[in-house]
């Protein structure tokens, strides 16, 4: 071996062990990273987020009211945004027409009930002639006929009675009543159509006595019928309604800008509407903007602190530790536990832990004496101000 191939493998090998003296002495998680730490009294009365939808409160049900093409409307007793009950007036149809014809039909059933007056004066007649001697087959004959004329007449002014009865239904039912508690959504007198090309109705009413949540999903199967939801109000969250996802949408409606389900950056992308039927509605407002979530067990409060597994060091012993910060650095402190809820897989500190500590996730990494930090930040932000 010759004097330059030792010089050569003599300064690997110096490389070498300064690469591993900046290993040991330096390792990734050195007390240079400040670790994200948070208070226990903010984990343990958040919600989970992770799948929280937007939604809005609307009406379970909009009663549409066409008008009748055969009819002209005479008054309007509504407009848009009147609030209305259940066998309110909406409008009326002019009954001016019907009222003409069943004063016509009536003057027609006068005139066939002469006519059988008449017919039964010959029938008499005729019968006073075969007394007389008068030849018996010809004037039974005329009889015969006149029989006939009445039982045409009979069916005629039974008919004609039965038109007068739907007319005079017709009068009755002029006035178009509400069906619903509800608000006018709308009242189209004019006629026109929707952007659909669909024939607008001449009322539109919405139900007001009874809500029904509508949110959205972007992808089919992240959210199924059935599924148990809580719905919470934004402006305050510890108020929750629970219910049943009763329907998905299999068609894709576009968001086009329409910022009701604002969680997803992607304005323009399809979306599939979901419905929620609530237990109860009480407090609830229409056109209430609201979260929906998964119903995984999380609304019902649990005494004492309650964590997630992810915040939990376990070593071979059996014991149990968090990793705490103390006047600014982490520690790792022992905790006893208790016991673990799976459904929502937390578990139960029973001591070792107050609310008002700070916690890091648990991570094979840290070490004692790293600095942390309440502030989150990614690898490529400076450094946060520690705790």
């Amino acid at each position: 071996m010759n004097k330059k191939t030792k010089i050569i493998i003599l300064i690997s090998l110096c490389i070498l062990i300064a690469i591993i003296g900046i290993y040991f002495l330096f390792p990734k998680g050195s007390n240079t990273q400040n670790i994200y730490v948070q208070k226990v009294s903010t984990i343990i009365g958040s919600s989970n987020t992770e799948n929280r939808y937007s939604g809005v409160v609307e009406s379970s049900e909009t009663v549409d009211i066409n008008s009748d093409g055969n009819k002209s409307i005479t008054e309007m007793y509504v407009e848009a945004g009147q609030k209305v009950r259940k066998g309110d007036k909406l409008f009326s149809y002019d009954t001016t027409e019907a009222s003409n014809s069943i004063a016509q039909k009536k003057l027609d059933m006068e005139a066939q009930n002469n006519e059988i007056a008449a017919q039964n004066n010959t029938i008499e007649d005729y019968k006073a002639e075969l007394n007389k001697g008068a030849d018996k087959v010809e004037i039974q004959a005329r009889i015969n006929d006149a029989s006939f004329a009445i039982r045409q007449a009979q069916n005629t002014i039974k008919a004609t009675q039965t038109e007068i009865d739907q007319l005079n239904k017709q009068i009755e039912n002029s006035t178009v009543l509400s069906t619903i508690d509800g608000i006018i959504k709308e009242v189209n007198r004019d006629g026109g159509t929707d952007e659909n090309g669909n024939q607008k109705p001449l009322v539109s009413i919405t139900q007001t006595s009874d809500f029904r949540v509508k949110g959205s999903i972007s992808e089919m199967g992240s959210i199924s019928e059935g599924t148990n939801v809580i719905v919470r109000s934004r402006i305050n969250e510890d108020q929750i309604y629970k219910g049943t996802v009763t329907k998905v949408e299999t068609d894709p409606q576009s968001n086009s800008n329409n910022n009701v389900y604002g969680n997803d950056s992607n304005e323009s992308a399809s979306k599939y509407p979901f419905y929620v039927t609530l237990d109860n509605n009480k407090g609830l407002k229409l056109g209430q903007h609201v979260y929906i979530e998964v119903d995984n067990g999380q609304s019902t409060k649990k005494k004492g602190i309650w964590l997630d597994a992810s915040f939990i060091v376990s070593d071979d012993n059996g014991n149990s530790y968090v990793w705490v910060s103390e006047k600014g650095k982490l520690k790792k402190r022992k905790v006893e536990l208790g016991k673990t809820d799976e459904e929502t897989s937390t578990t139960k500190i029973k001591s070792g832990l107050s609310e008002d500590d700070y916690i890091a996730w648990a991570d094979d990494t840290y070490k004692e004496g790293m600095k942390t930090t309440t502030e989150y930040q990614t690898e490529t932000d400076g450094d946060a101000n520690a705790s």
